[in-house]
């Protein structure tokens, strides 16, 4: 690995862990947990999941996810509809207020970041967002060839989607 891959690493690891604290502030106010902004937002683009779909997305057994999405359903962000493909399954569907609620912390969110970022010259920016992309664009290949997890079940891996946000 190179010095200069190794130094935007390590700028990498100071992005996030900045993007994790702005985050923690946001759901503050807000009330959702990480976990469950993180689970709204996939709902979001999946409309076909379920619990094992959620399971796999966190990493863990869908027993576990059952407390999760039983506090999204009690707070009016999440609602389970049974599949018509397989009635023993039920979907989980983001709620209108579930929709707001993610709108408005990405909203605040991205408005805050967007400030930040544009203390950097555009060129960098331009730089840095074909960096980000073709990093992504490999390691996306990578674990779709070796079939580890990425993040998302396996039926959504697309090389092809992969965006940098």
């Amino acid at each position: 690995m190179s010095e200069a891959s190794q130094n935007l690493i390590l700028a990498l690891e100071g992005l996030i862990e900045a993007f994790q604290q702005e985050q923690r502030m946001l759901f503050r106010d807000r009330k959702p947990t990480p976990v469950q902004f993180k689970v709204l937002r996939w709902l979001t683009r999946d409309p076909e999941a379920n619990m094992s779909t959620v399971a796999g997305l966190l990493g863990v057994r869908p027993q576990t996810v059952t407390p999760i999405v039983d506090t999204l359903e009690k707070a009016g962000w999440v609602r389970r509809v049974r599949s018509t493909a397989d009635r023993r399954e039920s979907l989980l569907l983001v709620t209108p207020k579930g929709k707001r609620l993610l709108e408005s912390v990405q909203a605040s969110f991205y408005e805050k970041l967007g400030r930040a970022l544009d203390e950097a010259p555009a060129p960098y920016l331009a730089t840095a967002s074909e960096v980000l992309q073709i990093a992504t664009s490999a390691l996306v290949r990578d674990l779709t060839r070796t079939g580890a997890p990425s993040g998302k079940p396996k039926r959504h891996t697309d090389p092809g989607r992969a965006v940098v946000r």
